[in-house]
């Protein structure tokens, strides 16, 4: 009966890890990538500058305007029948239809460029902001995942714990061995389990972070666990490309492009214009007796079209272009710093990781070889501890030397691959 229990605890323990969902780090990299509201309203932002965006041919679409006019001219004429100066007012009604359109104006032409430029700026803001999401989700996983292997690590010696626990109350109840034994392993005991339960809360917590960061509602999520698919690869060291940096880069040219403009202002411009128009007028408050045709008439009559070039060269601006070109000349000199700057940082950054992760290299085999010392000094202690030849504390102490010569090990492992991603991230953009 007791095998038959024992049986079915097993497979409702199986059942229930296998019912977790497994996910590795590309796996979480896509859920981000289809969730996060960070990235969508930067891809949005990208659209809207898009949008913003002119032809070349709306520049040269002309600008056309319906006008109208009232107004009222006061003064004076001479009567032909007296020959003498009376007072005339007259009302002119005008109405006209203008079209103008730019034949040559160098800012149009900066202004597209311009535009395209905060094209590409908004291509690289949404690439900053998945740049540092990608960030956060890589320091996220590889603490979580470090946290189940050091759970999965003192579960295994909890397992041991008790075993002993079992062995000890048996002696303890036969008595081969007096009471405080059992004390001793009972505080052990106990205090692993209080261990692991804080562990496991640590867990529980990062992963509803983990889940918060992703985006994910947690009422249609079930269980779920990281994993760490450890591959064998180069270390990513040649640059291609880091939103950071080209994102400064780019504003170098945006801001010779304002500097292009702010000088256009100086140059020529030619303008074509046409007017299609007539007016309307009448006499009043008049002591001068004069014809008033109709008004459809004097439209039909006075109708006139205008076309003409206009060539504007500009002399003097009282030195605003001058003050604002001198501007925009320190700016591009900061920003051209701020590049420098930038690549010495990321260039730093990266021979750091390089560094740190030759070294966490190097002392892999050394911590193989710890652990292998500390299995055999914890084999060694099981049995003096058994033999009544060293106390419960003793036999502890080896227990955790050999725990924590596990987990440095592993630890070793998650932080050589945290840093090589981190590195082909700072190169590439990409995990």
């Amino acid at each position: 009966m007791n095998k038959v229990v024992c049986f079915l605890l097993l497979l409702l323990s199986i059942v229930s890890v296998s019912a977790q969902e497994q996910w590795d780090l590309a796996y979480c990299v896509k859920l981000g990538k289809e969730n996060s509201y960070k990235v969508m309203v930067a891809a949005m932002e990208k659209q809207v500058a898009e949008r913003q965006k002119q032809s070349v041919v709306s520049y040269y679409i002309p600008n056309v305007s319906l006008n109208g006019g009232q107004n009222y001219n006061f003064g004076s004429a001479i009567d032909p029948t007296t020959n003498t100066r009376v007072s005339s007012n007259i009302a002119t009604t005008q109405l006209s239809l203008d079209a103008s359109v730019d034949l040559f104006n160098w800012s149009n032409v900066i202004s597209y460029q311009l535009d395209q430029l905060a094209v590409s700026m908004a291509e690289l803001s949404e690439k900053e902001v998945w740049f540092y999401y990608q960030n956060t989700i890589l320091s996220s996983f590889f603490d979580i995942v470090g946290l189940q292997e050091y759970l999965e690590i003192q579960q295994e010696q909890l397992r041991n714990s008790e075993a002993n626990y079992n062995r000890v109350l048996k002696e303890v109840e036969a008595g081969a061995k007096p009471k405080s034994d059992l004390y001793d392993i009972e505080y052990i005991y106990n205090s692993e389990k209080i261990s692991i339960e804080v562990t496991e809360n640590s867990l529980d917590n990062k992963k509803l972070q983990f889940i918060h960061l992703l985006n994910i509602d947690t009422r249609e999520l079930g269980g779920f666990e990281l994993v760490n698919k450890e591959e064998s690869m180069e270390l990513f060291t040649d640059y291609t490309f880091n939103p950071l940096l080209e994102k400064l880069r780019l504003q170098n040219s945006v801001l010779y492009k304002d500097k292009q403009q702010l000088k256009a202002q100086n140059l020529p411009r030619l303008t074509a214009s046409y007017q299609y128009g007539s007016f309307y007028s009448k006499p009043f408050n008049s002591v001068v007796e004069t014809q008033v045709y109709a008004f459809s008439k004097q439209l039909g009559d006075n109708k006139s079209h205008f076309v003409g070039i206009r060539l504007s060269i500009p002399v003097f601006q009282g030195g605003i272009v001058y003050r604002n070109v001198r501007k925009k000349n320190v700016e591009i000199n900061l920003n051209s710093l701020k590049i420098k700057e930038k690549e010495t940082e990321l260039s730093n950054e990266n021979v750091q990781l390089e560094q740190e992760i030759n070294q966490l290299n190097r002392l892999k085999d050394k911590l193989k070889k710890n652990i292998e010392m500390s299995s055999k000094s914890f084999v060694t202690t099981q049995v003096k501890y058994e033999n009544g030849k060293v106390d419960i504390f003793s036999f502890n102490a080896a227990k955790n030397q050999l725990l924590n010569a596990q987990y440095a090990l592993i630890k070793n492992s998650l932080s050589r691959q945290f840093l090589e991603k981190k590195l082909q991230l700072n190169n590439s953009n990409t995990l």
